[in-house]
């Protein structure tokens, strides 16, 4: 499964710092690799996940360290599944 959040937060910039010092653990649930973030101003942001483990995830999302940085930035995601479009070529 692949997943995009649009989210609003106190402060993109700090959130975002905060998240990269947990990114390591986001391993365990998606690949990493093909992670992205996008900044649209100041309170508002885009994340994309790649091969996301559901029950990994939300192990992860309820871990109270997450739960604390979610709580400390105002952190209010809205999360989407998506898969790849698959056009006929030609």
């Amino acid at each position: 499964m692949n997943v995009m959040l649009t989210a609003t937060c106190d402060n993109t910039d700090a959130f975002h710092e905060d998240y990269l010092r947990v990114k390591p653990e986001c391993a365990e649930w998606c690949d990493i690799s093909r992670y992205a973030f996008g900044k649209i101003d100041d309170t508002h942001l885009i994340q994309l996940f790649f091969d996301v483990e559901k029950a990994k995830l939300g192990a992860w999302l309820a871990k109270p360290e997450t739960q604390a940085m979610v709580k400390a930035h105002n952190f209010v995601p809205t999360r989407y599944t998506f898969d790849p479009l698959q056009l006929p070529s030609g």
